[in-house]
Order: C-alpha cells, then structure tokens, then sequence
C-alpha cells in the first residue's frame, strides 16, 4: 500500500479493492459489498488494526476435501470456538492472502481451494472488552476446500488457537443444506448461521 503521489496519505490497495467488487457475490450481498468498498476507499488505512478502533480483517471458512467438516479454532482472547482469521500485516494488500495467511499459522494447512470468485461472506461484529482498542471488525471471509478429507489431514494447534479441531458439517437429507447440531459449545454465535448460507453458497458452486 503506497502513498499517493500529492502526499495525502495511502492509495487503496488495487488487489484488496477488486476483492470487495467480486463480494457482491457473496451471500451477503451487493449492498453490503458496497458498504465495504466505501469503507476501504474512505481510509485504505482500516486494513490495519491501527487504522483506528473499526477496521477490515480477513478469515476462511476451511472446510475439507468432501465438504462433510469444517475447521475451528479456540480463540484464546474471545473465549470462543471460531474460524481462523484475524488482522492483515504490513505489506499484505490482499483479503484472501491475509486468509491463507492466518489459517496456515492458526490451524497448520495450506494448498487450499477457494470457492467461488471472491469472498464467500462480509460480515460486521462488535466485539467485547477483552479485544483492547479493537471495537468492530469488518471481516473479509473466504470459503477454502482442504486438499483432503479431515481423517488424513490432521489440524496443528498454535500458541493464538490452543486447540482445533474438525468439527461434522453433514448434508441435511438429500442437502443441499447442512447439519450444524455438531458446533461444540462456545462458537461464536453467528456462526451457525453463516455456514446455513454457505451450504447453499458451496452447492451453487459445486453443481
């Protein structure tokens, strides 16, 4: 992210820019792809966690090679079972870098498929106390395919994720949407309505 050339302050990272234009596909819509676009554009420097207390993060839904789990962390500061994520670094210009980024350090695997064009789902949430200066996350989510099937790809846990694991995500009958019954107890609320979205988001993309 370079300066622009009168001085005024950062440009808006071309890359991260053209992520939110493909996120009007996402489950959450054109508008709030909007939203979020004019987020970035008004101050390129909310992709960092000192651009202010409300900022853009990125994270993925990681799910493995069948599509029947998805992975979970526990997040050692919210107290919660949530997907890997978190803030983009200096010098990332890039949502889905960011993602990739976070889920090889939180959860230990790479070689991930993206699914769909862009992000799979914007998202707002307020967040407590315990996250400092951090108020509202704006997050970025992509939904990602493990190269293999969660018995022959075990998760690694890190200092950030103490724990990880695979958790059941099966059809409901026929599907197209999933069970989430198995989301142990501590996910973050909204989860289990994100991946009832993404259900029917995977199987557009994978008819």
């Amino acid at each position: 992210m370079s300066a622009e050339p009168d001085g005024r302050g950062p440009a808006v990272p071309e890359a991260a820019l053209a992520e939110l234009v493909h996120a009007a596909a996402a489950v959450s819509g054109p508008a709030v792809a909007h939203e979020f676009q004019q987020l970035l554009t008004g101050d390129p420097r909310l992709m960092r966690r000192d651009g202010g207390p409300r900022h853009l993060t990125a994270s993925a839904i990681v799910i493995d090679r069948p599509g029947d789990h998805v992975a979970l962390l526990w997040h050692r500061k919210g107290r919660f079972w949530v997907q890997p994520g978190g803030h983009l670094e200096a010098g990332e210009t890039s949502f889905e870098q960011a993602a990739r980024r976070e889920v090889a350090e939180e959860i230990g695997i790479d070689g991930l498929q993206r699914i769909g064009d862009g992000p799979a789902m914007l998202h707002r949430h307020a967040l407590e106390a315990a996250f400092g200066a951090c108020s509202e996350h704006w997050d970025v989510q992509y939904l990602l395919r493990a190269p293999a099937p969660a018995a022959d790809l075990p998760l690694t846990a890190s200092a950030e994720s103490p724990e990880v694991r695979w958790v059941p995500w099966p059809l409901r009958g026929v599907g197209p949407e999933r069970e989430t019954t198995a989301l142990p107890e501590g996910t973050v609320p909204d989860l289990a309505g994100t991946l009832e979205e993404l259900a029917l988001y995977l199987a557009r993309r994978a008819g």
